[in-house]
């Protein structure tokens, strides 16, 4: 189910827990360029500040090398807002998969280069997303 279409992200919804979501969302995105930087797991950095968070909730940070050199040769503050994101969580025991759109967020910078990239890179972000939730 595609939800908020016209807004700053693309989410869907999978019915797969959050770590084979996360596992296998790596590999969709490496074929597509991407390698994931990091994820931060919100439940647990919580809980270790003495906090707890009810539900998962994987942040995954995500970088295509190449998109990255052009932008930043571009524009060096679009490392401000790098690397791309996309998070995994549950929502009311569903499993979602949020990405925040490029374009959306490339739009706050003056650049027609860097709107072109984000519009060349956004696609193959929804494309690994959507690989994973048809794989299963």
């Amino acid at each position: 189910m595609l939800m908020n279409n016209d807004t700053f992200d693309y989410t869907v919804e999978i019915s797969r827990d959050v770590d084979s979501v996360v596992n296998d969302l790596r590999n969709a995105l490496k074929e597509k360029g991407f390698g994931v930087m990091g994820v931060l797991d919100f439940k647990a950095i919580l809980k270790e500040k003495g906090f707890e968070f009810r539900d998962e909730y994987r942040l995954l940070e995500v970088c295509n090398p190449k998109a990255a050199k052009s932008a930043l040769e571009t524009d060096p503050k679009v490392g401000l807002l790098l690397p791309c994101t996309i998070a995994v969580y549950k929502e009311k025991d569903k499993t979602k998969i949020s990405l925040l759109k490029p374009t959306k967020l490339l739009e706050i910078l003056p650049h027609d280069k860097l709107q072109s990239l984000g519009e060349d890179i956004e696609p193959l972000l929804k494309e690994a997303i959507d690989k994973i939730r048809s794989d299963k």
